[in-house]
C-alpha cells in the first residue's frame, strides 16, 4: 500500500501540492480508510504526504530549499561511508555491486529504478550501521521525487541509459579502491551534477 501511494507521488499521478480525500483514495484502491491512513502516516515521515485532517491530506509541494537541505544531508553522511566502504568488499559485496550497476541500464523502468536506489546503497553499506542506513533510506526516498522528474526512467533513451551506466560505473571504480577521499570526491560530483540538473528543472515548478 505504501509503495503503491508512493509510486503514485514519484510518478505525478497524485500531483505536487494537491490535496485529496483519504476515504476517496481508499476507494480507489479497494481498501478500508485504516490502511490507508497508516501508509500516509509512513510517507508524511519521508516528506512525500502531508496529513492535514482527519480525513483528507495532501502531496507535499516541490521546495528548493527541501532539496537543498535533503542534499546537504546526503553529502554530510553519504560522502563519509562511501569513502569509509572504499576498498573494504568482500567477493559477494563485489558482485552485488556489479550485478546492480548493470540491472541499473535495463529496459524495465522498475527493475532499473530499484536497482539505482539498491546501487547508492551498497556504494556505503560496508560502514553503514542501522541507524545510517534508516536516515539513509529517508533521505534517499525524499530525493526521488525531485530526481524522478528529471532521470524519469520511463522517458529514456539508449544513449541516456548508456550515459548514467557510464556515470555510476565511474562510481564503482572508485569503490574498488582503497582511498576514502577519491571515493568520497567520486561520489560528491555525482551528486552535485544531479542537483544542480534537478534545480534547473524545478525552478519553475516551485510552488505551483
Amino acid at each position: 500500500m505504501t509503495a503503491e501511494i508512493r509510486r503514485a507521488v514519484l510518478t505525478g499521478t497524485l500531483v505536487a501540492g494537491e490535496q485529496f480525500s483519504i476515504r476517496d483514495l481508499a476507494g480507489q484502491l479497494g481498501v478500508s480508510h485504516i490502511p490507508i491512513r497508516e501508509a500516509l502516516r509512513r510517507l508524511e515521515s519521508q516528506g512525500l504526504i502531508i496529513l492535514k485532517q482527519a480525513r483528507s491530506a495532501s502531496v507535499a509541494p516541490l521546495s528548493m530549499a527541501d532539496l537543498h537541505a535533503i542534499y546537504r544531508l546526503r553529502y554530510e553522511l553519504e560522502l563519509s561511508l562511501a569513502g569509509s566502504s572504499a576498498g573494504q568488499r568482500d567477493e559477494q559485496q563485489l558482485a552485488r555491486l556489479d550485478a546492480l550497476l548493470e540491472s541499473s541500464r535495463d529496459r524495465d523502468p522498475e527493475i532499473a529504478w530499484q536497482a539505482h536506489y539498491d546501487f547508492h546503497e551498497a556504494l556505503v553499506h560496508p560502514a553503514a550501521n542501522e541507524w545510517d542506513d534508516r536516515v539513509l533510506h529517508t533521505l534517499w526516498v525524499a530525493a526521488e521525487r525531485y530526481t524522478h522528474l528529471v532521470f524519469d526512467p520511463t522517458q529514456i533513451t539508449g544513449a541516456e541509459r548508456a550515459r548514467r551506466y557510464r556515470t555510476h560505473r565511474v562510481l564503482r571504480d572508485a569503490a574498488l579502491v582503497a582511498d576514502p577521499e577519491a571515493m568520497a570526491e567520486a561520489l560528491r560530483l555525482h551528486l552535485v551534477t544531479n542537483e544542480d540538473k534537478i534545480r534547473e528543472h524545478i525552478f519553475p515548478l516551485e510552488g505551483s
